[in-house]
């Protein structure tokens, strides 16, 4: 694939992904990215540690809806909790992150 199509690839990715998360992120939801890797789309949600399984259910479906606009590719979630002040580590397209800064305190 070429660098262009690899780049307008992600853009409908990154769009997909932003409509996906309408009305479905929760507060204890950390962040969201994706990439696509070969033929299997990575979706990755971090929770803090007050994540619930309906917080994960949210997040689920709008993989669902992300992959539903990719029918030719697999789609891979990873959904962990990584409690507030641990890093984190994000996939290619970083699609949201909570605002945490005012809450760090040294």
């Amino acid at each position: 694939m070429s660098e262009n199509n690899k780049y307008h690839q992600d853009r409908k990715l990154i769009m997909s992904s932003v409509r996906a998360l309408w009305g479905e992120i929760t507060p204890s939801l950390r962040s969201v990215s994706i990439e696509i890797q070969e033929t299997t789309i990575l979706w990755q949600c971090l929770f803090d540690a007050d994540g619930t399984d309906d917080d994960f259910e949210l997040l689920s479906s709008a993989a669902t809806e992300v992959i539903a606009d990719f029918k030719d590719y697999d789609l891979k979630e990873i959904i962990t909790k990584v409690p507030f002040l641990n890093s984190m580590n994000h996939l290619k397209n970083l699609i949201y992150l909570r605002h945490e800064k005012n809450y760090y305190h040294e």
